[in-house]
């Protein structure tokens, strides 16, 4: 048979014997014959069933996913850092081009403006010489 131990204990037997109790899942041999009968054993440690095994088994399953779980949360986290940070660095590339755009527009209607004017000066005066 195995025992559920809820909690360490020390218990005190009247020959000045001791004996720890350690949290856990125990085989019955551990125990002897003597500490079970202890008058303190019982509030420590339970018997368990099968459907006790199983309980504590899926405890410690979840607990280990958990863990497994909480170690991909954190990856996940730094990777969304990490991608918040390059979408940020193309906005602000996008912004850049935009404004470098603009000024390329700005300039190339500039210089469209300035050769459409010369035509207009150039055909008046071939117009005024004629």
């Amino acid at each position: 048979m195995k025992y559920i131990v809820s909690g360490g204990a020390t218990l005190s037997f009247a020959d000045g014997t001791k004996f720890e109790l350690s949290p856990g899942i125990h085989d019955g041999s551990a125990f002897s014959s003597e500490v079970k009968k202890h008058w303190a054993f019982e509030a420590y440690a339970r018997p368990l069933d099968a459907a006790d095994l199983e309980k504590e088994k899926s405890n410690e399953d979840l607990a280990a996913s958990l863990v497994l779980l909480a170690d991909e949360n954190n990856t996940l986290k730094a990777q969304l850092v990490e991608h918040e940070k390059t979408i940020t660095d193309q906005g602000n590339e996008i912004t850049t081009l935009k404004a470098q755009l603009e000024t390329a527009v700005a300039a190339a209607a500039d210089k469209t403006a300035d050769n459409t004017g010369g035509d207009v000066k150039n055909a008046k005066k071939q117009q005024a010489s004629n």
